[in-house]
């Protein structure tokens, strides 16, 4: 997906360039409107802010590159207008490149040269004076020791024109000094350890003579001096974050080791073990948050350490394994709501029961004799069975001829349940037998 989002990207890039260069000389468009739809459409398909950034380099690149082929073009064309003596119209077109594109030497160069040409009579002949003028312009700050700016002078001498053999001879002559000028001024640098410096400097020298292998070589020797030099403050710099338990600057610190100099053993090793300890923490911080049942921190913890896992399928599993528990804990806290729920709807139900059973007693207990409804049912079943326990215990009295108690049960059968018919027949055969009767 990226790689096609790119491809279309610089696709775009090219055929919006390639359309502009053939409108340049019509109209000038806005630079940043140029680019606007294309990074909408890129940068929604992309959700990783490194990614986002990688592919708005590549995008600022391309474009810069399009842009300084469209200048060029342009440029181009306003040089053949100046040739032909057509110097408004070189005018023009400088202008319209340096309205884009501010610190473009040869057109700013282009545009002094046609603004003072401009309107002359013969144009052809004043150009001839006007680099004439230079030209001398150039020799006497050469003379004077301005190395710099003769050179800068004599090149848009040679620029303006190309036919012209002695300027071009002095440029030569020019370039040398002005790059032995930057190579002794390179080594003055580097005998102080100002490897930077002298780096700037060698470089300086190599865009005049770009095969001259004494310069190439102390700039390959430099570089690898500079490398070797800021390696080592990032790894000392790494030591110390180390040293006072800062895992994470020291990590960081270890990577720009490595991206200095790659084949830093030493510096691979550490960052083999900070990562691993930093991977650890961050797992040991997770798992801590889980016996406290913080889910969401603990699984927050682990994607911290995936950067720095070798292999996040363990790392993973625990975040799966959190994720279950929590949707565990969710159903059984969902359960628990609803069986609260349902034992209070239970509840409110009973009391309402209670309170329509205590204004049922009530009305009834207001209204006459008749009361206490089904408490009274159950003392009345209870007292039928007490009388009905005394009856028999009487019975066995009476057939045993011991009727006083007999009498005695029955008569407590009788208070318990005075409508217990047979209490009322016993205790009158009783009467009959203590009476004389049968």
């Amino acid at each position: 997906m990226k790689k096609t989002i790119l491809f279309f990207s610089l696709f775009y890039l090219c055929f919006v360039g390639f359309s502009f260069l053939n409108a340049a000389p019509k109209k000038i468009k806005n630079d940043e409107a140029l680019f606007l739809k294309l990074q909408k459409a890129g940068l929604s398909s992309l959700s990783n802010a490194q990614e986002r950034k990688e592919f708005m380099d590549v995008v600022r690149i391309e474009k810069q590159k399009i842009q300084h082929r469209m200048l060029r073009n342009i440029y181009e064309n306003a040089f053949n207008y100046y040739r032909q003596g057509d110097y408004d119209e070189a005018k023009v077109l400088s202008s319209k490149i340096l309205s884009i594109d501010p610190n473009f030497e040869d057109a700013i160069m282009l545009l002094d040269a046609s603004s003072q040409l401009r309107g002359k009579p013969r144009p052809f002949l004043s150009r001839r004076l006007l680099m004439e003028d230079r030209f001398k312009t150039a020799l006497s700050l050469y003379k004077k020791g301005r190395i710099i700016e003769a050179c800068d002078k004599m090149g848009q001498v040679v620029k303006l024109s190309p036919t012209n053999i002695k300027a071009k001879y002095w440029l030569g002559k020019i370039e040398d000094d002005l790059k032995n000028y930057y190579f002794l001024k390179g080594e003055k640098a580097y005998t102080n350890r100002d490897l930077q410096g002298a780096l700037d400097n060698y470089y300086n020298a190599l865009l005049l003579r770009p095969k001259d292998s004494a310069i190439l070589s102390e700039v390959v020797k430099t570089e690898e001096e500079l490398r070797d030099r800021n390696a080592n403050e990032k790894l000392k710099s790494a030591l110390e974050y180390y040293a006072k338990g800062k895992l994470l600057s020291t990590h960081c610190e270890l990577k720009k080791v490595l991206e200095i100099k790659p084949s830093d053993s030493k510096a691979a090793k550490l960052l083999e073990e900070v990562r691993g300890e930093i991977e650890k923490g961050y797992i040991a911080q997770g798992r801590k948050y889980y016996g406290r049942r913080k889910y969401d921190k603990a699984i927050a913890s682990w994607n911290k350490a995936k950067p720095y896992a070798e292999s996040a399928s363990y790392i993973n599993r625990l975040i799966k394994r959190t994720n279950n528990q929590m949707k565990r804990e969710k159903e059984e806290k969902k359960r628990r709501f609803e069986e609260g729920a349902r034992r209070k709807k239970e509840e409110v139900e009973r009391r309402k029961r209670e309170e329509e059973d205590k204004k049922r007693n009530f009305s009834t207990q207001k209204s006459g004799p008749i009361a206490d409804g089904g408490r009274k049912k159950r003392v009345l079943q209870e007292n039928r069975v007490a009388s009905q326990h005394h009856y028999l215990s009487g019975l066995k009295y009476f057939q045993n001829s011991d009727y006083a108690k007999a009498k005695n049960e029955w008569t407590i059968a009788k208070q318990l349940d005075p409508e217990n018919a047979d209490v009322q027949a016993g205790l009158k055969r009783i009467e009959n037998i203590l009476s004389g009767g049968q």
